[in-house]
């Protein structure tokens, strides 16, 4: 639905505004939202691969395979041969299994978009290639990414408002740090018996605690 594509990427993706690189790689594959993700190989993979006429022994092979960095890429791998398999497969599935698979798989997006292995516009960009996939007219799959395409818009705005909050509070922090570490090195004497460093750290910390009450 070529409608569809194209609202997702001028209207999602550009009101997102969203930075960084893509984890998935799908700023180049704009074509198809559901390309098998391609992280980079971990370097446990490269050394294996560079050794390969040198056999790795039972307890090497499985101290590799319950590394967590290999865990996590064996499961991405999964997931994004998952999200696949059901991207090429939905249209012959029935309508309980097409709709079962697509919500586990939405699921999984959103934990890992809050995990932080996906930033909002890819997972805008998997959950739109869902909505697709469950078919239906053009209509309902128009309104579904409409729907997301609100919800992350959403979620960027409370995203940034929580950003520009905490910075102002740091921002106030500093500017009370600097004058209270002016007034404490021109005391003339610290009060309660305290060294000077521990009446400044004090401040400090009654300053820290206000701006982030």
């Amino acid at each position: 639905m070529a409608s569809i594509k194209t609202r997702l990427l001028i209207s999602g993706l550009a009101a997102l505004a969203i930075g960084g690189g893509l984890w998935l790689g799908l700023a180049g594959s704009e074509s198809n939202p559901g390309d098998t993700p391609r992280p980079a190989a971990p370097a446990s993979d490269a050394t294996a691969g560079n050794s390969a006429s040198a056999p790795i022994d039972p307890a090497t092979r499985q101290a590799l395979l319950n590394d967590p960095a290999v865990q996590g890429y064996q499961a991405r791998l999964q997931f994004g041969a998952d999200y696949q398999s059901f991207i090429k497969s939905a249209a012959g599935l029935s309508e309980a299994e097409r709709r079962q698979r697509a919500a586990a798989l939405a699921k999984e997006i959103d934990r890992r978009e809050a995990a932080g292995e996906l930033a909002l516009s890819e997972a805008l960009l998997l959950q739109v290639g869902l909505a697709q996939a469950e078919g239906g007219d053009e209509d309902a799959q128009k309104a579904r990414a409409d729907a997301l395409v609100a919800r992350y818009q959403a979620l960027s705005q409370a995203r940034e408002a929580r950003n520009k909050t905490s910075d102002a509070r740091f921002t106030q922090y500093k500017s009370d740090e600097k004058r209270i570490v002016d007034e404490v090195l021109n005391l003339d004497s610290i009060p309660d018996g305290l060294s000077r460093d521990q009446y400044l750290r004090q401040r400090l910390q009654e300053a820290r605690e206000q701006a982030y009450q």
